[in-house]
């Protein structure tokens, strides 16, 4: 009987031990010193009927570690260490039909208008922003540094790309690429099939907030690791400073996506998130898809 005991307790102590390691909380571990590189891709294609616009940029960054407070904040310094932009499109008024640039790969401008567009895209290389993310991975501040914000407001042919591609030449479109797939840490410990939400601002800040729900789906290998694996869905919403001012309106949306976060150095690995956006107009529909994917390709200790 009492070997019986021993064994039913034996049993409900790795039950509960199990359970336990079976959550995770996403926790961030920041330490003064580390350095560690992104690729950050954002791609956006529109299409207004005939009209098609395509783009991608891509940024190799470098995230390092400056300090970490006694709170668990880290502020992390980013640099832009390589930029690579592509563009096609139709029937959109741009003094273009296609351009490719890489900053590490230059090639010899067909003209005036992509010797400045060269120029703009080369000039962000270098540049710099500070970034604080505490140990619940939740973004508290986020400050370009003075030649980035510069360039980004006040350069005419950035402003001009701006015009032309809108949120990928923008502060708050710099803001989202580096920070929007920096999965934030559920308020509690989460098992799987669990979810957890946030609200964030999205690439139509004035319109419309974006609406992010994960869920938990636990460990999975990946390049050789134990990774965690944690599904995303992404909807938006009206935000309340939109007080019927836009007269387009989303007709019908999907978004989704993935998270794999490495618990033993908490870091996000890989993220991808997309959106789908059928919007109708007084001028004319357009279908909006969006992708950002960031991966961690470099990854040093102090």
């Amino acid at each position: 009987m009492q070997f019986r005991i021993f064994c039913t307790c034996l049993f409900c102590i790795v039950l509960g031990a199990s359970h336990v390691m079976a959550q995770t909380s996403l926790i961030g571990i920041w330490r003064a010193g580390d350095e560690f590189s992104y690729a950050i891709e954002d791609k956006n294609s529109i299409s207004t009927g005939t009209d098609i616009l395509n783009q991608s940029l891509k940024l190799d960054t470098n995230w390092h570690v400056k300090t970490v407070g006694v709170d668990g904040s880290a502020v992390i310094t980013v640099t832009i260490e390589r930029v690579r932009f592509k563009a096609d499109q139709k029937g959109i008024p741009l003094p273009f039909e296609e351009l490719s640039f890489d900053s590490e790969n230059p090639v010899e401008a067909r003209n005036k208008g992509e010797m400045s567009t060269f120029g703009a895209l080369n000039a962000f290389v270098g540049s710099q922003m500070s970034i604080t993310i505490n140990e619940k991975r939740e973004l508290s501040k986020f400050d370009l540094s003075e030649p980035l914000a510069a360039h980004l407001e006040k350069n005419q042919m950035t402003l001009e790309l701006a015009g032309g591609f809108g949120h990928t030449f923008t502060t708050n479109g710099m803001r989202r690429r580096m920070t929007s797939w920096l999965i934030p840490s559920p308020s509690k410990p989460v098992s799987k099939g669990e979810t957890w939400r946030r609200e964030q601002s999205s690439r139509y800040e004035d319109f419309f907030v974006c609406l992010d729900t994960y869920t938990m789906e636990g460990s999975t290998l990946g390049d050789g690791q134990t990774l965690t694996k944690i599904d995303v869905k992404t909807e938006l919403a009206l935000s309340d400073n939109n007080k019927g001012k836009r007269q387009a309106k989303i007709a019908e949306q999907s978004g989704g996506g993935f998270v794999y976060f490495d618990e033993q150095t908490g870091r996000v690995i890989e993220a991808t998130l997309r959106h789908q956006i059928a919007e109708e107009s007084p001028y004319a529909p357009r279908l909006i898809n969006t992708t950002i994917n960031a991966k961690l390709f470099a990854n040093r200790k102090q």
